[in-house]
């Protein structure tokens, strides 16, 4: 009878993703296009938020539901702290889980994987999946009760899909997880085309080299680093100009950094943009000088429109940019260095443009979304068959 069950007439297979929420992210990117990506034959998505979902909803598929636990178990104000406030949505998304009978849960980034897997568990659901991003591991996570359910659940999660082989690194060093429950499969980008001219408002016009660095102003992201790099690109080429394209925290000291260094009239705050991506291809060059990092979409998306980059060779950004071929990596800290690179990039037009075209190829040949939702699939398919198996052994 076992047997005649698993051997049924097949289904598309249910997939229920968990993420914070559907804010303007690389993580929450990347989710959406995979859930949009997704063979309808085999498959059917739906999404829950463990907050109020966000911007990148609109970009959904119509097909995709997405509920929000948060909504659903929040008052104006949580009386007893986050203690309380994780158990009402551990529990809310146990009561979503059972409605929807998920085949796969796919939860994203470490909270949603720790409350996703254990709710996962707890209902039975056929496998539970990771999606790993970045370098941070269990030891530096916080409360000792977070530690504690975190190593939870890494025990029942079936995989952890990893965006590069250095995140695959600290899951299975830092926390003891058997690489055999790994896959690396990193994050896909369409190439956009470049027969739209992009222009740029007035206001980042400049008769110079101009550079993006899209990225939020938090202190991992290495602006600091970056404006002091910049002060000395300045003092060889004045009309130099750098976007900076995002918002946070440490946006009022970077305003202040800039002014310190007299180099307020080279950089441009330009604020938080969706669709800075259909902007890259109007710099000349874009700039990373982060301290840590997964997969960096916003490399992805300056090399996919042809825009060669300066980025720090921190984490997964080797397995993405050759040195000297799509553009120039740095040691992280070295702001000699990372200023040397932008001024190569600023004097070697012709390298530059080179440089572009071969990132753009990169992009095609290895980093597609379509890759990335077929190694997907893969995943999921496997894990089911793997469970079918232990099913008709018993």
């Amino acid at each position: 009878m076992t047997s005649a069950r698993v051997n049924a007439p097949v289904r598309p297979i249910r997939i229920t993703y968990v993420i914070g929420s559907l804010e303007v992210g690389g993580a929450e990117t990347q989710l959406v296009r995979l859930a949009n990506g997704l063979d309808r034959n085999r498959f059917r998505p739906s999404i829950i938020c463990l907050s109020n979902g966000g911007q990148l909803e609109d970009a959904l598929s119509p097909d995709v539901p997405v509920a929000k636990v948060y909504q659903s178990v929040a008052t104006k104000r949580f009386a007893r702290g986050r203690g309380i406030q994780g158990i009402r949505i551990l529990a809310a998304l146990i009561r979503d889980l059972r409605g929807q009978h998920p085949d796969v849960v796919h939860a994203y980034l470490p909270a949603a994987y720790v409350l996703g897997g254990l709710a996962a568990w707890s209902l039975r659901v056929p496998a539970i999946v990771a999606g790993r991003r970045g370098l941070t591991p269990i030891d530096t996570y916080g409360p000792v009760r977070w530690r504690v359910l975190a190593e939870l659940a890494n025990r029942v999660i079936d995989a952890h899909i990893c965006n590069s082989r250095a995140v695959r690194d600290v899951a299975t060093t830092k926390e003891s997880i058997p690489v055999e429950r790994t896959r690396v499969i990193p994050n896909g980008i369409d190439l956009p085309p470049l027969d739209q001219p992009s222009q740029l408002p007035p206001e980042w016009q400049s008769a110079g080299v101009k550079a993006a660095m899209v990225a939020n102003f938090i202190g991992y992201k290495g602006h600091r680093g970056v404006l002091q790099a910049v002060a000395q690109v300045v003092t060889r080429h004045p009309s130099f100009r750098l976007v900076l394209i995002g918002d946070g925290p440490e946006r009022t000291a970077l305003t202040n950094l800039a002014h310190e260094l007299d180099i307020s009239g080279n950089v441009i705050f330009g604020g938080t943009l969706r669709d800075a991506a259909r902007l890259l291809p109007a710099f000349d060059f874009t700039i990373l000088g982060s301290s840590e990092e997964g997969f960096p979409n916003a490399l992805m998306e300056s090399m996919a429109a042809a825009v060669p980059v300066v980025s720090t060779s921190v984490g997964g950004v080797p397995e993405l940019v050759e040195d000297g071929v799509h553009g120039r990596l740095v040691p992280y800290g070295d702001t000699e260095a990372m200023g040397d690179a932008m001024t190569w990039m600023i004097e070697h037009p012709e390298e530059r443009r080179r440089m572009g075209d071969a990132a753009r190829r990169r992009i095609a040949e290895h980093f597609s979304t379509e890759r990335m939702v077929t190694s997907t699939q893969g995943v999921y398919e496997e894990l089911l068959a793997g469970q079918a198996s232990r099913l008709v052994a018993k």
